[in-house]
């Protein structure tokens, strides 16, 4: 992969989020910011790459924040600390999120549930989208590989599944993800020609802490995978990563505004 500058991955301290931060430090990026709300686990995640790194010969710095997305002013300081420590922002990914099921559905929804998961889904991606977009957009043009144009920035947003197809007892966590896919054109529109792209990544039913803790979204899941996913097994938060990359890197140099399906052939149906 092309990732050689400095990636800022939100949700990094579980799930798709770790994987992303992993796969930003195999594939050579020169520093990680890590985002999280649990400042332990962002420790534990810092010294599993420092180990999994081992004899790298480039150098890598590996920054941790522990906040929540939702929380504007805390984002905001938290990114320009990145940019006063690393000078730059390349790629970011927006991995932070929650999940969870409404009993009774629609007509059900409890209004702090509804805010809680749009909050963090929905509107810390945008806090974390607006505030490096602005860095990056005044930022020198990354190299780039041969043949192809300089970029100033990626992000890449997650959606979901969800965010293309309903499913039952999941309303706001739908809203949240639909919305993304929207921002993430947008957004792409306003800033196509100036060299900053913006991704989105549709994961389907993934192994994940945010999947498989809560009993209710882990008994949907197993129940939804045996009958309408065609590999019939869940993906691995590392065969989500490896889109994100592709996403955030140089070899996607022409992907912009898309939303990246990976989903064992769920949506295909």
């Amino acid at each position: 992969m092309d990732v050689p500058g400095i990636a800022l991955v939100t949700g990094a301290a579980s799930g798709i989020g770790r994987a992303c931060a992993k796969g930003f430090a195999l594939e050579g990026s020169a520093g990680i910011a890590l985002f999280d709300i649990n400042q332990d686990a962002l420790t534990e995640v810092k010294a599993e790459i420092t180990s999994l790194i081992g004899s790298r010969t480039e150098p890598l710095r590996i920054e941790t924040y522990a906040l929540d997305v939702s929380n504007e002013e805390a984002v905001n300081q938290a990114i320009e600390q990145v940019k006063q420590t690393f000078g730059r922002i390349d790629y970011v990914v927006n991995a932070a999120g929650i999940a969870m099921k409404h009993e009774g559905g629609t007509a059900f929804v409890k209004t702090d549930d509804w805010k809680r998961i749009l909050d963090i889904n929905l509107n810390g991606t945008f806090f974390v989208l607006r505030a490096t977009a602005r860095i990056m957009l005044d930022q020198e043009p990354l190299g780039s590989l041969p043949n192809r144009a300089p970029q100033r920035g990626s992000i890449v947003n997650f959606s979901s599944i969800q965010g293309l197809v309903g499913i039952t007892l999941s309303t706001a966590y739908t809203v949240s993800k639909t919305a993304v896919i929207g921002l993430t054109r947008t957004a792409s529109e306003d800033y196509a020609h100036r060299g900053l792209r913006i991704n989105a990544v549709c994961p389907g039913y993934t192994e994940t802490p945010l999947t498989t803790k809560n009993p209710d979204v882990k008994k949907a899941m197993e129940e939804r995978v045996s009958v309408a996913v065609p590999m019939q097994r869940m993906g691995k938060p590392e065969e989500i990563a490896d889109a994100v990359l592709y996403l955030a890197g140089g070899r996607s140099s022409f992907v912009t505004g898309s939303a990246l399906v990976v989903d064992g052939g769920y949506t295909s149906r």
